[in-house]
């Protein structure tokens, strides 16, 4: 199978590498810059942010490139923003690419939504792969994406905000990265039932102080507080 991949960032190019190294013929393209190879192929990937894949797609499609389906990465955009090339997809990994490591691909889940003859050209393709896909309805890829960005980006903000308080108390990331470590672990082999602490105790004397400790905090505190009410709502079933 001939893969192309258009738009040579971290995903694209840690997806290119995991091709490659699984002994399909890929052709790599640069965007913006122009470099590298644009050929027919059974597959088209589009890696490009995702406010240039649609205008990616159309210059494609008008060079009179032929492919098999056209896909893309993005998590939010359907495949519809790869009209008119009538077979095409959109094909998201579960998986923060800090650095185009090609292993990062390995044992994760990928969503996949686009048309019949595009699913049977990736399933081909990902039968070779060690990834395993899930199926996602078009219309409810902005809430998956949201719940991807939750558990992948947003949760830094809790992260910054605690090492900006553990800093300014002399201790370093090293200090609290077991009870971070812990934490997560707790949480994906349990749920909210391995949620420990003043919230779960029904502390609120505690939580009292917490909030008074962090009065000239600013948004640090308005943070503890949003979260604090979302975690009693859940504990208590609300």
């Amino acid at each position: 199978m001939r893969v192309q991949v258009a738009g040579m960032g971290k995903v694209g190019r840690a997806f290119a590498l995991l091709l490659k190294g699984r002994g399909f013929e890929v052709l790599t393209y640069e965007v913006r810059s122009g470099r590298g190879e644009l050929e027919d192929a059974d597959l088209l990937f589009i890696g490009t942010k995702d406010d240039f894949v649609s205008s990616t797609a159309r210059r494609i499609y008008e060079s009179g490139r032929r492919y098999g389906a056209v896909g893309h990465f993005s998590g939010a955009l359907t495949s519809d923003v790869l009209k008119p090339f009538p077979e095409r997809f959109s094909f998201h990994p579960l998986q923060a690419f800090n650095r185009p490591d090609p292993h990062l691909w390995e044992g994760i889940t990928v969503t996949f939504e686009g048309t019949e003859g595009a699913r049977r050209l990736v399933e081909a393709l990902v039968s070779r792969l060690p990834v395993r896909v899930v199926e996602i309805p078009p219309e409810r890829k902005p809430l998956y994406h949201a719940a991807a960005v939750l558990v992948s980006n947003l949760i830094y903000a809790p992260l910054t905000a605690g090492e900006e308080l553990f800093a300014s108390l002399g201790l370093s990331r090293e200090d609290y990265a077991r009870l971070v470590e812990v934490s997560f672990r707790n949480f994906l082999s349990r749920g909210l039932e391995g949620l420990t602490g003043p919230i779960v105790r029904g502390d609120e004397g505690t939580l009292r102080k917490h909030l008074e400790a962090l009065k000239d905090r600013g948004d640090v505190r308005e943070l503890y507080e949003v979260l604090t009410r979302f975690l009693k709502r859940r504990v208590r079933g609300d």
